[in-house]
């Protein structure tokens, strides 16, 4: 009988494995706050420099990463002093630390100056002001339409480069 005893608690100690659940508390990444339809104002010395809006907001500021998710018509809208361009998407995620955004699922950008840039993806380094992806995208102004595969850019598309392209170039010499 004292066998058997052993026999059965030694194999429940065995089987007792907490690992799993250790894994699963270590990975489950819970948000620091949600909010719905959502407005986030910028500013810089109380001038207004960016808007930020959708109708899902989960902040995870908690994470080493510091980032925040927003889903369903996110819209940023960003004002400079010639011109004001606006940035839509079906998602975005927003490293703060890194100053980065990354824009997912119909992402358009319109700008007041006429431009419009058409794309699946895009990265915004919010910092330098710059804009890349490598998925395909289509820009267009009063004068060019370019459709390429790759874009590598400064905000104002003064600093356009491409990879594969399609289209027309209107060049200008000054």
């Amino acid at each position: 009988m004292r066998t058997y005893f052993i026999f059965f608690y030694s194999l429940l100690l065995l089987s007792c494995n907490d690992e799993v659940f250790i894994e699963n508390k270590k990975t489950e990444k819970v948000p620091l706050s949600v909010a719905e339809n959502f407005t986030m104002v910028y500013t810089d010395s109380t001038v207004v420099r960016s808007y930020i809006s959708g109708k899902t907001h989960f902040d995870f500021s908690n994470d080493v990463l510091n980032y925040s998710e927003l889903f369903n018509d996110v819209e940023l809208i960003i004002y400079d002093k010639n011109k004001t361009s606006t940035i839509k998407s079906d998602y975005a995620i927003v490293y703060n630390i890194y100053k980065f955004m990354e824009f997912k699922g119909n992402v358009v950008i319109e700008t007041t100056d006429g431009e419009l840039l058409v794309t699946e993806q895009l990265f915004y380094d919010t910092e330098n002001e710059w804009l890349f992806t490598e998925n395909s995208f289509e820009y267009s102004d009063s004068s060019n339409k370019i459709l390429a595969n790759r874009l590598d850019s400064n905000r104002d598309f003064t600093d356009l480069v491409t990879g594969k392209l399609k289209g027309s170039i209107n060049i200008i010499n000054q």
